[in-house]
């Protein structure tokens, strides 16, 4: 089958490359190719789409109407909503051209201009919601075959009523459990181009904002049928303009109470992959989401500045060499975690990145592997120390904090300061995590004193210059 013959054979195809403008019509060139859908025959030559819709036009306003070719009559219909001329925004050619299909019974014909109302899908445009109207007559009147199932499936999901659909089908996809697909089947919608068309987008878009709205387990089951839906042939998200609609749904449920591991895990990596990657590393297309969705950003950037603190503790415990330097960590792995568990009388994390050297970049990737937690691949690396050491990068209001295992200084800069490290690099030269204004050692962790220090910074209570005069105590 040629390009060409994929594009008309599915709608959705072909609208997106018209919407996006990859490729204009006028480039569409002729090409002979053979499908078969919906019971229709043989497509032959497929002419350019702007070149037949100009002709369709002419015919349409030509009294009295000349003979039209069936192929023409069958491609037209599959155009009817498609740039560059939509032949459903003029009245008259609308019009002729349906009364050609019930004048002479084109099934073929009647199936394409279906395919192109479910693919070009739009309830706020009149040209859709007349066509609509103009289908519901049509098909009232139609000689349906015994086996036809269409006539059920307009009824049931309201498919030729633009102010109900997307919310019927919406509503008995969340209400499947775990077979969106079945009730796609049912509707007659999941053909590669229906599935992905207007009409299912709409639905999508609907469910999101229902699932958004959902708490505890409810929203768990609605956000697993989401994922389950939205993914196309190749894994991927397949309702791309509904992206900012589906990150709301997977987050905006969790701004205050949390899922469960599993399920945050789940939601992280499927967000990563339909994402494009980290929001952290790889920002571009997570811009819209922090544009136009806040609070669901907001989740996202806890749940991973929870996940790389953790990750750090996790990989610094490993690589722990004895008791002694054991139990100096378990102090500052107290300290931190009362700042991310923060409940709001003392500063939260902001966001958290990870800096390891070789031997913690080794075992970050081997648990990433072991567990399948994709969280702990995400990291950067540094050259200050040794290959055994770790930076934890940390944003924390107006400061920057680099606190370091094993027997390294944690580092603080306040935003005014020139050099401080920006959060989720790939890698950091040497020097960069350990040139702070201000500086300090995790010496005798028993008395609390660099906590102490620290914690005055932090709160606020302890603001120093860029050169300080006073630095914490100990070696």
């Amino acid at each position: 089958m040629s390009h060409l013959a994929n594009l008309v054979a599915d709608p959705k195809l072909l609208s997106a490359r018209l919407r996006v403008g990859a490729t204009q019509p006028e480039k569409l060139r002729r090409s002979v190719a053979k499908i078969s859908q919906n019971g229709t025959s043989d497509l032959g030559e497929v002419e350019q789409i702007g070149e037949l819709q100009q002709r369709l036009i002419g015919w349409a306003k030509a009294p009295p109407l000349p003979p039209l070719a069936r192929r023409d009559l069958r491609n037209g219909c599959r155009t009817v909503l498609h740039p560059p001329h939509p032949l459903a925004e003029d009245d008259t050619v609308i019009d002729r051209l349906l009364g050609e299909v019930e004048r002479n019974r084109r099934r073929a014909a009647f199936f394409a201009v279906i395919d192109a109302y479910l693919d070009g899908f739009d309830r706020d445009s009149s040209a859709v919601v007349s066509l609509a109207r103009r289908l519901q007559a049509l098909a009232a009147g139609w000689p349906w075959r015994d086996n036809d199932n269409w006539p059920d499936r307009i009824t049931e999901f309201a498919l030729l009523d633009p102010a109900r659909s997307p919310e019927v089908l919406a509503r008995r996809i969340l209400a499947s459990g775990d077979k969106p697909f079945d009730v796609l089947r049912t509707a007659g919608l999941d053909t590669a181009g229906r599935r992905f068309g207007g009409l299912v987008e709409a639905a999508f878009r609907f469910a999101c904002n229902l699932v958004k709205k959902m708490k505890g387990q409810d929203a768990v089951s609605g956000q697993r049928i989401l994922i389950e839906w939205a993914r196309n042939e190749a894994g991927d998200f397949g309702y791309q303009r509904a992206w900012p609609d589906f990150v709301q749904a997977s987050l905006i449920p969790w701004q205050i109470e949390e899922p469960s591991e599993a399920h945050k895990s789940a939601l992280l990596g499927m967000l990563e992959r339909f994402g494009g990657g980290d929001p952290r590393a790889v920002p571009g297309r997570w811009r819209t989401i922090m544009d136009e969705a806040p609070g669901a950003y907001a989740v996202l950037m806890r749940w991973l500045t929870r996940a790389s603190v953790l990750q750090f503790l996790d990989i610094v415990d490993r690589l722990m060499p004895d008791y002694a330097s054991k139990l100096m960590w378990s102090y500052r792995r107290a300290f931190w975690m009362s700042y991310l568990l923060s409940d709001g009388s003392t500063p939260g994390i902001d966001a958290a990145w990870v800096a390891f050297g070789d031997d913690g970049a080794s075992l970050a990737r081997k648990v990433a592997r072991e567990t399948g937690d994709k969280s702990f691949t995400a990291f950067g690396k540094q050259f200050d120390k040794s290959p055994q050491h770790a930076a934890l990068i940390l944003r924390i209001g107006d400061l920057t904090i680099v606190d370091w295992s094993h027997n390294a200084k944690f580092q603080v800069w306040q935003r005014q300061h020139k050099g401080h490290p920006e959060l989720f690099r790939s890698a950091y030269r040497y020097g960069e995590l350990y040139s702070a204004p201000i500086q300090g050692s995790h010496s005798s962790p028993r008395t609390f004193t660099w906590q102490k220090n620290l914690a005055k910074i932090i709160e606020g209570r302890n603001f120093f210059s860029p050169k300080p005069s006073w630095r914490p105590s100990g070696v």
